[in-house]
């Protein structure tokens, strides 16, 4: 296949700040170039290729997530039969939403998902008026698995949780056998303006991990979680101490795959795997 589009941007909307990701592939082979964070009313500063496609991150509140077990007659559909029960589940009109699926626990699962559609169009208005209208766009957590599996080196054993914190918007993924097999995000009421509250959603983000590995069955029944690895701009060694202590799991910063990525960005990576992870096909 011959890609037509040698530019591709991830971007994130968060607060009044956006994170965009740019990477090319004009060379021959994938490079990230780009690694911004700055105030969402100076974006329009920024200088971007027109050509390219630019993919929008959306955070899980914005979004309902069902797991939905799948029939083993293959004559139904999967997406179709998963998209199905996540309409029957809605309260308000199919209208209002994007719908789509992601097949999980090899599988014998799918993840429904249904975007808040009103949210999500005014994120594309923005972006549109901004820089580019995106072309697509995908769930916060599961952009943060792709970002793993495509930009960093493996680490730990069969089941790993992957954990970005960003601002006070954490999004998580358990992933077994190289698969996300259940995801999510931290609910949280504590802010980040003090030391205080940051301690507060620190405790929410363990007791949120410690929840779903208890609650959740595919969870409970799996392997023993080896590894938490942390990305997002809040992402340093000091807080994965933290999270290391809270729950006695080994808690660590991705290991980048260097060769992806120009010199002048490399430092700064390991805070964007969401963002990567929308540049991934």
């Amino acid at each position: 296949m011959v890609e037509l589009h040698s530019r591709k941007y991830g971007a994130e909307l968060y607060g009044n700040r956006i994170r965009l990701v740019g990477m090319t592939s004009s060379t021959g082979r994938n490079i990230v170039d780009m690694l911004i964070d700055l105030p969402a009313d100076h974006i329009g500063q920024q200088k971007i290729d027109h050509s390219g496609r630019m993919y929008l991150a959306v955070p899980e509140r914005d979004a309902i997530i069902k797991h939905v077990r799948i029939s083993a007659d293959r004559s139904l559909d999967p997406d179709k039969l998963a998209q199905f029960e996540l309409i029957a589940s809605l309260l308000d009109e199919q209208d209002r939403y994007y719908l789509e699926s992601y097949e999980i626990n090899s599988g014998r699962e799918r993840l429904a998902i249904a975007y808040n559609r009103r949210e999500i169009d005014k994120k594309l208005e923005f972006l549109q008026n901004c820089l580019i209208r995106p072309s697509g766009f995908r769930l916060r957590s599961w952009a943060m698995a792709a970002g793993y599996k495509n930009y960093c080196r493996k680490n730990g054993g069969r089941l790993i949780c992957l954990l970005d914190i960003t601002d006070n918007r954490a999004s998580y993924c358990f992933i077994e056998d190289d698969r996300p097999i259940h995801l999510g995000a931290v609910i949280s009421n504590a802010a980040i303006s003090d030391t205080a509250s940051s301690k507060n959603f620190l405790l929410d983000i363990i007791a949120t991990i410690q929840y779903q590995l208890l609650t959740y069955e595919r969870l409970s029944q799996s392997v023993p979680l080896s590894v938490i690895i942390i990305s997002g701009n809040r992402s340093d060694q000091s807080l994965a101490g933290g999270i290391e202590k809270g729950l006695g799991i080994k808690t660590v910063l991705p290991e980048m795959k260097t060769e992806l990525f120009s010199g002048d960005v490399l430092p700064e990576a390991h805070k964007y795997l969401v963002g990567l992870g929308l540049t991934v096909d």
